[in-house]
């Protein structure tokens, strides 16, 4: 998966298309120091979005913006810390 256009919202969202999911914009918050996906403005047009997704689009969006290290220490994050 990867990033096809990003840009910039209020209150320092991110709203993403990617290009597994062309037709439903991701909406991506800051929480601390890294941004998850707080949801998916999801279309017909597109496959049903998993959980795993979600958290491809997570570390895609913070590999992006250089806050990978803080997602990485969160409690919820099952991947090897590195």
């Amino acid at each position: 998966m990867e990033i096809l256009n990003h840009s910039y919202r209020k209150k320092g969202q991110i709203e993403c298309l990617f290009d597994d999911f062309p037709h439903s914009p991701a909406v991506l918050t800051p929480i601390r120091h890294y941004y998850f996906v707080r949801y998916v403005k999801w279309s017909k047009h597109d496959p049903p979005v998993t959980r795993n997704d979600l958290e491809e689009m997570e570390i895609l969006v913070n590999t992006m913006l250089g806050t990978l290290p803080d997602y990485r220490k969160r409690k919820a994050y099952k991947g090897p810390l590195s």
